[in-house]
């Protein structure tokens, strides 16, 4: 997929997430399922944070050693080459860096939002440059380039669309 087509469907998914903020009470959007699951507010502090983790290693692709015997995983190759993150829980060990917390505010989690948007804008004229040998190891996929962390930020989103229908489910039934 092309740097101008990752950044259009990033687009839309981040416009869907910003319009969705007001469809739920501040209750409703902090509701946990369990005490194991994440609220919406949780999911969406997830999605914003690890997308900027996620532009962080992108950037450090910019002064990474070149070097083609860096691979991906076997779960690496096949997401990237279907282009989207298997519809699987993933689990994450429990620390400070993977638990998400409760938002503050709406408007804290737009302003979030607009800056992850407005850093992957900025951003997206460069990727074509960095060399695809330059790469940082992400924990499931092994090895991976700029352009593919760039196109991991979309699959993320994307992959939590799911769990955001079934959180929407859940505060449906809640509601009524």
């Amino acid at each position: 997929m092309e740097t101008k087509e990752i950044l259009e469907k990033y687009e839309a998914l981040a416009g869907y997430y910003m319009d969705e903020l007001d469809k739920y009470s501040w209750e409703s959007f902090t509701l946990k399922p369990s005490a194991t699951e994440w609220s919406l507010g949780e999911m969406y502090n997830h999605l914003i944070e690890t997308g900027f983790l996620q532009l962080a290693s992108l950037q450090a692709c910019t002064t990474a050693p070149e070097n083609r015997k860096l691979k991906k995983t076997w779960v690496g190759k096949w997401v990237y080459m279907t282009g989207a993150i298997p519809p699987i829980k993933a689990k994450v060990p429990p620390s400070a860096e993977h638990t998400s917390q409760q938002p503050r505010s709406r408007e804290e989690l737009r302003q979030k939002l607009e800056q992850l948007s407005a850093q992957m804008k900025a951003i997206a004229p460069s990727i074509d440059s960095i060399s695809p040998d330059r790469k940082v190891k992400h924990p499931y996929f092994g090895y991976i380039n700029a352009q593919e962390w760039y196109h991991h930020i979309v699959m993320h989103f994307a992959h939590h669309l799911r769990q955001k229908k079934r959180l929407d489910e859940f505060i449906a039934a809640h509601d009524a």
